[in-house]
């Protein structure tokens, strides 16, 4: 921040009377890590109206309630090149993206169906309604600055315009005067940095707010905001800050910005002195820095991805259960060889599991028994969970068993959040998911009982069920 607060260029929004009243000179920043921890600095404490950044969390919601679908019959998702307050729409008369004036106004609508007056208690309701949602994700109660409000509801000739235009082409949801109504008010909820940069953490860690711990949307719709972010989110000036900065980013004329490493953490800055684009001077020029110093931008590739396989080993040393008979325990020890067992480490995505997959199943003439010990990874994203799973069950249509020890429930979880097969890829052949048992066995929470189940497996195969629990 030192070497950012010498930056005295731009100058407050003049549009807007009342931002014009604002101390030029503020400057917070804030960092909301994955676990909840802010680092705060500066004005980090101080309120100023979130402007255009409402207009990724509006977006948030209409796709929580709607569905994408429904949304993109309205709203785009391209970059428009053009100023945030450009009257831009496609060839079908929808708004660009959700990022602009037009395409957030229409949002707006999209929240009041069917409302076609201004006093309609059904604005009050709808606004209520995104406070609490924009209150979630930040962790706490926002409220509403009714100066500036008031302020824009008074010069905002262009935006009611842009509302007045839109529904003559058939694509508002509710009459213009309500949804830009909805709209001006949605632009003058009061933030700090630091609500910002948990907001931001919230999109990051797929729709959890890191503080409360609530599911405040689906990880689809956040990977979707996040997607649209950073392709317009700052404006006309989106190209530039994709290659300088890479993060998706939302900016706001009060001053504030949003930034995102998605998976890792949130950002919020403010100062409201503004360039040409709209967005804050020193804003920008601190994300920079942050990116380039502390290595955050999203495309940055330090290194190949590391082997994934940590060690590979046979239960020779695990001692033989106990509740075995004798037979059985002397038989478990002729074949502690045949159950192999293979620690994974790291985050596990595609190009790790698919790594450690194909170890396996290169490895498959030398056990009756694969163990799976996924406790020393970090993140499992969804796609490498269903290799995990889909191979699994393929081991066991040979007649071989999988098990898989995690202790922090990450694939029961990931059954519990999809149908499995919504989250299987295309690639993975239908008859492999014939008998596949949501319920998930063969899944343990520590290594003992992963062996327990791996002996108990071996008896079957050698004596059948009748003598499998220890029966004599």
């Amino acid at each position: 921040m030192t070497m950012c607060a010498v930056e005295r260029s731009g100058a407050v929004a003049d549009y807007i009377p009342e931002l014009t009243r604002v101390a030029p000179d503020g400057y917070g920043l804030s960092l909301c890590m994955h676990d909840g921890h802010v680092y705060s600095h500066g004005d980090s404490a101080a309120s100023f109206t979130i402007q255009s950044i409402a207009k990724a969390l509006t977006y948030a919601m209409v796709l929580t309630r709607l569905g994408p679908r429904e949304v993109d019959r309205r709203i785009g998702v391209e970059p428009s090149g053009e100023a945030f307050n450009e009257i831009s729409v496609d060839r079908a008369r929808r708004p660009k993206n959700p990022m602009i004036n037009a395409g957030a106004i229409t949002a707006a609508s999209l929240l009041l169906p069917q409302v076609r007056d201004l006093d309609d208690g059904a604005v009050d309701a709808a606004f209520d309604e995104l406070v609490a949602f924009y209150s979630a994700c930040a962790g706490r109660r926002l409220t509403l600055d009714e100066a500036v409000y008031r302020s824009e509801a008074r010069t905002g000739a262009r935006n009611r315009a842009i509302a007045y235009m839109l529904d003559s082409f058939g694509g508002m949801g509710a009459e213009p005067e309500a949804a830009l109504d909805l709209y001006l008010r949605q632009c003058s909820l009061r933030v700090t940095t630091d609500d910002l940069a948990v907001i931001g953490c919230t999109l990051a860690t797929g729709g959890v707010n890191p503080r409360t711990g609530r599911q405040v949307v689906s990880p689809e719709v956040a990977q979707r905001v996040l997607s649209v972010m950073t392709t317009c989110g700052m404006y006309d000036g989106a190209g530039d800050w994709v290659s300088s900065v890479g993060l998706p980013a939302k900016s706001g004329v009060g001053g504030g910005i949003l930034a995102i490493l998605p998976g890792q953490l949130g950002i919020g800055v403010y100062s409201p002195r503004l360039d040409a684009h709209g967005n804050s001077v020193r804003g920008i020029e601190t994300c920079r820095h942050l990116s380039t110093d502390l290595g955050l931008h999203m495309f940055n590739v330090t290194r190949e991805s590391r082997v994934t396989m940590r060690a590979t080993y046979d239960i020779g040393e695990f001692g033989v259960g106990a509740d075995w008979s004798e037979r059985e325990r002397g038989y478990l020890r002729t074949c502690r060889d045949r159950v192999r067992v293979y620690e994974l480490q790291g985050d596990l995505t595609f190009s790790g599991a698919e790594s450690a997959m194909r170890r396996l199943e290169a490895d498959a003439d030398d056990y009756d028994v694969a163990v799976v010990d996924i406790s020393r990874t970090g993140v499992i994203d969804a796609v490498a969970r269903t290799m995990v799973l889909t191979f699994k069950h393929s081991l066991e249509g040979r007649g071989l068993k999988a098990i898989v020890v995690d202790p922090d429930g990450v694939l029961r979880a990931s059954v519990e959040r999809h149908r499995y097969d919504q989250i299987v890829p295309d690639i993975v052949a239908p008859e492999a998911l014939r008998g596949f048992d949501p319920t998930l066995p063969h899944v343990h929470g520590t290594m003992e009982d992963a062996v327990t189940d791996a002996e108990a497996f071996q008896l079957k195969q050698r004596y059948g069920r009748g003598e499998m629990f220890g029966g004599g």
